[in-house]
């Protein structure tokens, strides 16, 4: 069975008037037909939820582009010691050829 607890607001009056609309809600409009909930079975199978919050597009984002700057980061540094790599030798045949 699946339960549903609204956030709390700073407010008691406030809280109390969600918490009858949603039992007054689902009284009228769930009842006693089976819906679909989410949980996770095997780390906390007690903790279930109505509606899923992130789907696959945000973990994709989550984890896309922290990667896509690291990988900038990791070529804005190999791009500079090539630079770097370059004017070294460049210098090293510049003397050879004033020597």
């Amino acid at each position: 069975q699946c339960s549903y607890i609204p956030p709390c607001a700073r407010d008691d009056q406030e809280n109390s008037e969600n918490v009858t609309y949603k039992q007054k809600y689902w009284k009228e409009k769930v009842g006693s037909q089976p819906f679909t909930c989410y949980f996770n079975q095997h780390l906390r199978p007690d903790d279930v939820m109505l509606k899923r919050t992130h789907d696959e597009a945000v973990l994709l984002h989550c984890f896309l582009w922290p990667l896509v700057t690291l990988l900038v980061g990791v070529l804005i540094v190999l791009l500079t010691i090539c630079a770097k790599s370059l004017a070294v030798k460049a210098e090293a045949l510049q003397k050879r050829k004033h020597a």
